[in-house]
């Protein structure tokens, strides 16, 4: 494991950036499929037409931009200490620590607050609702 062990006060001080940037990359990533998608029914075209190249070239310079993009977006979370977990539904999780263990504080677009976690070897399928200590 490498990276800070988030408190969900830290983390939650966080989402609005963090918000910002899910949404961001969920755009991104259809980008990324948009692009691609037409690069792929450009190419039997350019094989069959060589006059098609510059076509061709400029979906590929579409695709590395989109890329360039998303991969950006993507290292900005893991800068915030954040790891992206779903590019479709934007899903983000912090290292934390749970009952001595530590584990995942997940978030996800459309969430007010980091609310879930889930073991370190478990997926967002396995996430459960974080437990909030009661008032004294």
């Amino acid at each position: 494991m490498k990276g800070k062990i988030f408190t969900t006060e830290e983390a939650d001080r966080m989402l609005p950036l963090v918000s910002r940037i899910a949404d961001d990359i969920v755009q991104a990533y259809s980008e990324v499929n948009e692009t691609l998608h037409a690069y792929q029914a450009e190419e039997p075209r350019a094989k069959a037409d060589e006059t098609r190249e510059p076509i061709l070239n400029e979906r590929n310079t579409a695709v590395e931009r989109a890329l360039d993009r998303f991969q950006r977006l993507i290292e900005e979370i893991e800068g915030l200490g954040g790891t992206l977990r779903d590019y479709e539904r934007g899903s983000i999780d912090f290292y934390g620590e749970v009952g001595g263990e530590i584990v995942y504080l997940c978030w996800q677009r459309g969430e007010n607050h980091v609310g879930h976690f889930h073991k370190l070897d478990e997926g967002f399928s396995k996430r459960r609702p974080l437990v909030v200590p009661a008032a004294a």
